[in-house]
């Protein structure tokens, strides 16, 4: 009887580890004929405490959902596109534009009543009420609310107690940063709530037993999950590539088992590789499909696709054209890199550069799009390529190396045209002005020529040696200026119509100075010649181009904006980012500091008691500490891994970066944390656990409330706002805060304008008017008489020369009047400066969102401060209450 090779490695893995397989098949018997009675309690209190932290969340994300009723920072391109949706408008953005995020949120909208008739114009912008914003939000806000039983139960999958899962709960519960992001209509939330299912699945499913039902489940569930990460946002492929790595290192793993069929293990490997890696990848791609099947007119994104895509978007019937390209011919032609559409001229001159006629790239089939090619050669050549229709006429195609002119038909006798002038908005010094140029009897000069180089790189033989429409690439070279036609995604100022600018490049890179002729029309063609129609491009080809497009926006997105800020500064969130401001509140994306710096700790504290350990290894010290070791580096391990993989690709891009882009490493940052406290608290007494859950619950909840304010839009003290600033990098804006009600200044603040300097502090207070004035308190708040105030406190003007002091009523201001003669030293004045004080550049303010900056426009005029106004302005004439103009920040730009 022979054995197979798998029996005999089985029988001797059998030998050699009898205790073990004895072990496993015990393990099996539990598993398959019962359940533990403690497992079905331990799960069902799980679930029960896991509703009860999703119902302490709503409240708290829930609060004034409403409130404001105003589009808040990045719902003005999250909500707009989610209108491009409704009306079916083709749309591009950075993100995967399709994202699965703004078609939930389209979805979300239709389904409420929403039209997409309102445009997202600009923060502060208010919402009408045929907008469902409350209900939009409340979709995310719900998710976010879900993020937090999916940490706990995380935390209790990867075998860790209830304390460290409440706790970690909690701490995702009350951090204010996660919830701005849940309130408002954002894709951060969707792609926290995603994350965080996806790694609650991860876990659940390394729980179960392999080729069971509830095993290939949560298999398929997690890579559904990494699958909704990625199509949120393109980092979310940071997600998939962390369970990747587990699920790698558990193959290595399983590779070594022995016990393990080479059959088994093939199903082990392809299972994983169709869950965690086919499926998410199909759902990404699912998502595109569908966003092309909605977006089915014409709209704001056409110029990103191909010129046939647009031209399907536009309603426009497929056309088709001749093949050859001879002298004489009519023709369109197209730029190939940026997908701008056709080369165009117009009646229209430059404002600035030689003034002469416009060229541009224009969208649109148009009647100025037309171009004659002309022949610069002025040596005949005895050509017979083609026979006219009318047989007598013979038409010479036009060959790679021919130097043509181009005449525009419109505008006859203008030809394209180049000359040593530098382009109108890509103003460089190897950007020349491409213009129309030419009048009547006048036959041009060099400039008009331009040489034709062919790309032999073509599936067409004969199009790689003359031009053929739509088979043949080409370059058009000047040879006076050795440059090339070329063109960008820079759009001219409205003199320009805002078409995008031509110009002709010196050394450009080959592939973004190339053109294709789109049509072309000869009278003389013979009626038999080839005719090539017009490819609508199918859903691969539209997929790839979007992608393109993509990339190349996310690499050139590397302007600056005020808000930005550089990886190194989130963990331990050294600034945030203003949202929203109104005259009495303002919203601004502040993390909880206590969970921030907290989970910082936890992470480094476990790099450094990891790489401790290693280095023991090495040296011959095995720590093991019965078997604790491992379980904890592999549970706080796959968190921090999480973490750094979520974190550390940051540092290698060079586009746009916000606070925002925190978010997902954050929540994994406080699971590490969940997993810290476990471990501190491994051996301790209940009673001690439950008195440290106690004390971190309240400071998390004391710390979430101190900046609710900034969280919810709420009104705030300039006192509490300044109070909760500990770093100096944060800019609450504080006094943007109760600009009508008194404020209170603590005496024992020193060196602080209107406070009063003295070696021992005074019962009293100081407050300070909002005219600009002192008054002194008691303790109660109630005003004393000036006369009842000690010398010594009183303020005084360390810069007053004159020893004359004005009466100051009771209950009146207690300030030092400045005395000073005008010109002729008749007349004195009050309340004005003795001289005009020299101002500093002040550092930019936002309102709504907006920067707003002083009116410049008279240099001579004197500024309007706090400090005063012009003295020798006419006193009847009214001061401007705001003198300051609203200027438009730039819009953010997301990964």
């Amino acid at each position: 009887m022979s054995i197979s090779s798998s029996e005999l490695r089985q029988r001797k893995a059998k030998a050699a580890f009898p205790m073990v397989d004895r072990q496993a098949d015990d393990l099996k018997k539990q598993k398959q004929f019962s359940k533990p009675a403690a497992a079905e309690a331990s799960s069902s209190n799980d679930a029960l405490i896991a509703f009860s932290l999703f119902i302490v969340s709503l409240p708290i994300r829930f609060k004034s959902l409403s409130h404001p009723d105003q589009v808040v920072f990045d719902e003005v391109h999250f909500g707009q596109q989610a209108s491009y949706y409704i009306t079916q408008n083709f749309y591009f953005d950075v993100h995967p534009p399709v994202s699965l995020v703004k078609l939930l949120i389209a979805l979300v909208g239709w389904i409420a009543g929403y039209n997409g008739q309102f445009d997202f114009k600009e923060i502060g912008s208010e919402y009408p009420s045929s907008v469902p914003y409350t209900t939009i939000r409340a979709v995310g806000t719900l998710l976010g609310c879900l993020v937090v039983p999916l940490a706990y139960l995380t935390i209790r999958n990867a075998g860790h107690s209830r304390i460290a899962g409440a706790t970690t709960a909690l701490a995702i519960c009350f951090e204010n940063g996660l919830i701005t992001s849940n309130r408002l209509i954002l894709l951060d939330s969707y792609l926290v709530f995603f994350t965080a299912f996806s790694i609650y699945a991860y876990t659940t499913f390394y729980k179960q037993r392999a080729f069971s039902r509830s095993w290939w489940i949560w298999l398929l569930l997690t890579g559904i999950g990494a699958g909704c990460t990625f199509s949120s946002k393109w980092v979310g492929v940071f997600t998939m590539i962390t369970v990747g790595v587990s699920a790698l290192k558990h193959l290595w793993e399983i590779l070594g088992d022995v016990r393990v069929t080479k059959r088994q293990y093939f199903v082990h490997f392809t299972a994983r590789l169709t869950c965690l890696c086919i499926i998410p990848v199909a759902i990404y791609v699912a998502t595109f499909y569908a966003h092309f099947a909605i977006l089915t007119k014409s709209g704001p994104g056409d110029t990103y696709m191909e010129i046939e895509t647009q031209n399907e978007l536009k309603g426009y019937d497929p056309v088709d054209t001749p093949v050859p390209i001879t002298y004489g011919s009519l023709i369109t032609m197209r730029h190939r890199e940026t997908t701008g559409g056709y080369l165009h001229s117009h009646a229209a001159n430059y404002a600035d550069g030689s003034g002469q006629q416009q060229i541009t790239l224009y969208p649109y089939r148009d009647e100025n799009n037309w171009w004659r090619i002309l022949k610069a050669d002025v040596y005949e050549k005895d050509t017979h390529d083609l026979l006219g229709s009318d047989n007598a006429t013979y038409l010479e195609y036009v060959r790679n190396g021919d130097i043509i002119r181009l005449e525009h038909v419109a505008t006859a006798p203008r030809k394209l045209h180049s000359h040593n002038v530098p382009a109108p908005v890509t103003d460089t010094e190897y950007h020349f002005e491409v213009s129309g140029y030419g009048f009547v009897n006048h036959t041009g000069d060099s400039n008009d020529f331009w040489r034709v180089q062919i790309d032999n790189n073509t599936a067409h033989p004969g199009a790689g040696q003359h031009l053929e429409a739509r088979r043949s690439l080409f370059r058009l070279e000047h040879p006076n200026q050795d440059c090339h036609l070329y063109s960008t995604y820079e759009r001219l100022p409205d003199w320009g119509f805002e078409q995008q600018e031509v110009s002709c490049i010196q050394e450009g890179i080959k592939s973004k100075i190339m053109w294709v002729i789109d049509e072309t029309e000869n009278p003389l063609l013979p009626a038999d010649v080839d005719i090539e129609p017009e490819h609508r491009p199918g859903f691969v080809s539209k997929f790839i181009r979007l992608h393109y497009a993509m990339w190349n926006f996310n690499v050139g997105s590397v302007e600056a904006h005020p808000f930005q800020t550089r990886p190194y500064a989130w963990p331990v969130l050294r600034s945030g980012i203003n949202y929203w401001v109104s005259e009495a509140a303002q919203i601004i994306l502040l993390g909880n500091p206590l969970v921030y710096w907290a989970s910082t700790v936890a992470v480094f504290t476990f790099g450094i008691i990891y790489a401790f350990f290693q280095l023991r290894d090495k040296r011959g010290f095995h720590d093991h500490f019965n078997g604790k070791r491992a379980f904890f580096e592999n549970s706080a391990g796959f968190f921090a891994l999480g973490w750094a993989l979520h974190y550390i690709p940051f540092y290698y891009m060079d586009r746009q970066l916000f606070l925002q882009h925190y978010m997902p490493a954050l929540y994994l940052a406080v699971l590490t944390l969940g997993v810290g406290v476990d471990l501190m608290f491994k051996r301790s007494p209940c009673v001690v656990k439950l008195a440290f859950a106690a004390v971190a619950s309240v400071c998390i909840v004391y710390t979430y409330y101190v900046y609710s304010p900034i969280t919810y839009g709420e009104p705030w003290s300039v006192a509490e706002c300044e109070q909760a600033t500990l770093l100096k990098s944060w800019d609450l804006n504080c006094a943007h805060y109760d600009t009508d009600a008194p404020q209170r200044v603590s005496l024992n603040k020193l060196n602080e304008p209107n406070v009063v300097d003295i070696e021992q502090p005074m019962q009293q207070e100081v407050r300070l008017e909002p005219e600009g004035g002192i008054v002194y308190v008691d303790d109660q708040g109630n005003r004393i008489a000036l006369e009842d105030v000690p010398e010594e406190y009183l303020v005084h003007d360390d810069d007053e020369e004159d020893d004359e002091d004005e009466d100051v009523e009771l209950g009146d201001v207690k300030q030092n009047t400045d005395k000073y003669d005008d010109d002729d030293d008749e007349e004195e004045e009050e309340d004005g400066p003795t001289e005009a004080p020299v101002f500093a550049d002040p550092e930019p303010e936002f309102i709504d969102g907006k920067e707003v900056y002083g009116d410049d426009e008279d240099e001579d005029e004197y500024p309007k401060t706090i400090y005063g106004v012009d003295p020798e302005a006419d006193e009847d004439e009214e001061p401007d209450p705001f003198p300051l103009k609203v200027r438009e920040i730039p819009n953010t730009i997301h990964v």
